[in-house]
């Protein structure tokens, strides 16, 4: 009996240890994403408003961190903007594709 709950002891501190470690990455990953969003949604605009060199360079920096953080559906969206440079109507579509598929990511719902 005293082994039992022994080994019941140890089966609960490893799970516990593990969940803790989950949350952890999980917090990390999700801080790690919206750093990247937020930072390209900022370079974003001031590519939009400027339209400097240096602002497209910016924006091509935090694409660049997106690219090792975003989900996929993220990364085409990205993708998508960049291709709409010159398309009013695509741009817009891909602007609004954009914003859900980074709430979709960071699980925030609208």
């Amino acid at each position: 009996m005293l082994t039992a709950f022994g080994v019941g002891s140890i089966v609960t501190a490893v799970i516990q240890s593990w969940l803790t470690q989950k949350g952890k990455q999980d917090k990390r990953r999700f801080q790690e994403k919206q750093t990247a969003y937020v930072g390209l949604l900022e370079a974003y605009h001031k590519a939009a408003v400027e339209g400097t060199e240096d602002a497209g360079k910016q924006f091509a920096y935090w694409q660049m961190r997106c690219e090792l953080v975003a989900s996929e559906s993220v990364r085409d969206a990205i993708s998508r903007i960049v291709m709409t440079n010159d398309d009013r109507q695509g741009r817009q579509v891909a602007h609004e594709d954009m914003k859900k598929a980074m709430r979709d990511d960071l699980g925030i719902t609208r």
